[in-house]
């Protein structure tokens, strides 16, 4: 796919997006609580990795990672630059900078621990469901689950620090990279199918939309 990317084949970018839009529109959606906000952001991810195919290094996490890296990053990006323009037009009454970088890295945990779940192998998800959203003690999980008590209680032990590698996680990366020069998008690329808004557009990207993000890839993601 990278090597696909790399050569300027925009039907590698078209299956791209078709594996991961949903992903990319829903984490960006967690962190900005937008859907305009989220579409936004879709394309300006699916605009990068056209534009800097070669910033994925493989060695360093699998490509879901790596692309829900350049989501979190754009979508900490737009919500910091939206609060801070609210903030200025509250004038006096504005919320204080500790309280909005509070809510920056609230979204951004909030959307890091939904990456986490759904990455987790199932039998560690289907725990976690059973004994959080649906109130299971460990007993009843087991019983449910058709697994001994111990496998339960280590199922929900593996989820749990799993889930807890998402308060570990600073809102944004310090250190930003130099971008490479963007490429020609593609002139006609397929137009694949998403459920949660409008295709990206391959020729219509903003500025902020193709800087790079910062730490390389999928930093912070890789579970």
């Amino acid at each position: 796919m990278q090597q696909r990317l790399a050569h300027g084949e925009a039907a590698a970018l078209g299956e791209l997006y078709d594996r991961f839009a949903s992903l990319v529109h829903s984490l960006a959606y967690r962190v900005l609580d937008d859907e305009d906000a989220a579409d936004r952001v879709t394309r300006e991810v699916f605009g990068y990795i056209w534009e800097h195919p070669d910033s994925y290094d493989p060695k360093q996490g699998p490509l879901r990672s790596w692309v829900a890296g350049i989501t979190r990053h754009q979508a900490v990006q737009r919500l910091r630059q939206t609060e801070a323009a609210s903030a200025r037009d509250c004038g006096p009454d504005a919320p204080a900078p500790a309280e909005i970088e509070e809510k920056i890295r609230e979204a951004s945990t909030a959307a890091r621990a939904d990456f986490i779940v759904t990455s987790m192998p199932a039998p560690l998800r289907a725990a976690l469901e059973l004994a959080y959203f649906q109130r299971r003690d460990y007993r009843q999980t087991a019983a449910d689950l058709g697994v001994t008590e111990d496998e339960a209680r280590r199922r929900l032990r593996l989820g749990l620090q799993l889930l807890s590698t998402a308060h570990n996680h600073q809102a944004l990366p310090p250190a930003h990279r130099t971008a490479p020069a963007p490429r020609s998008a593609p002139g006609a690329p397929r137009a694949p199918h998403t459920p949660r808004g409008p295709r990206p557009s391959h020729t219509q990207h903003t500025g902020q939309g193709t800087s790079a993000p910062p730490g390389g890839p999928g930093h912070g993601w890789s579970r």
